[in-house]
């Protein structure tokens, strides 16, 4: 998985920010920030784990490529059963995902798969319009962060399950 410590830092420091803003303007920029930021992190980290998964599991060089191209690539978003799942599909198969989804603490994969739901009408709305005003209603970073220490300890619970699968 991609490392958490800059994704992290950046959203503590968009949530300072957030913080210290006096205008209620300057809060949506902030709050959308920390959004677009977060579903950033888990689209690449959801890639690297596909990928990861991929290089340790898939032989043929030819076959690694196509999964990379015509699978991972094509992948725009971080809907666990759109997105997350199906490249996974592609890797281990119904059984293997049978076997993952069995084998993954669901305290952990649970809230993991609620958050990214919470994030995902955030994400598809605002990444395609612009602030207009401040009657818009977004989530603030620090809740963006609870959400994201949720996906994190289940994208690592996942990643740790897939490791041991053979």
């Amino acid at each position: 998985m991609v490392i958490k410590s800059y994704i992290e830092k950046n959203l503590r420091a968009i949530n300072r920010l957030y913080n210290k803003s006096s205008r209620i303007q300057e809060g949506l920029f902030y709050s959308k920030l920390a959004i677009l930021e977060l579903c950033g992190w888990i689209e690449v980290s959801m890639d690297d784990i596909a990928l990861r998964t991929a290089k340790r599991l898939i032989r043929d060089a030819n076959h690694l490529h196509l999964f990379e191209k015509e699978v991972v690539k094509k992948v725009h978003g971080f809907d666990y059963e759109q997105h997350f799942r199906r490249m996974l599909i592609a890797i281990i198969g119904l059984k293997g995902i049978e076997q993952m989804e069995r084998a993954v603490d669901q305290l952990l994969f649970l809230p993991m798969c609620g958050a990214l739901n919470a994030l995902k009408p955030y994400r598809d709305k605002h990444a395609h319009e612009y602030i207009k005003g401040v009657t818009l209603r977004l989530d603030a970073p620090s809740l963006t962060i609870n959400r994201f220490y949720l996906v994190c300890k289940g994208l690592r619970d996942v990643e740790k399950v897939l490791k041991s699968m053979r």
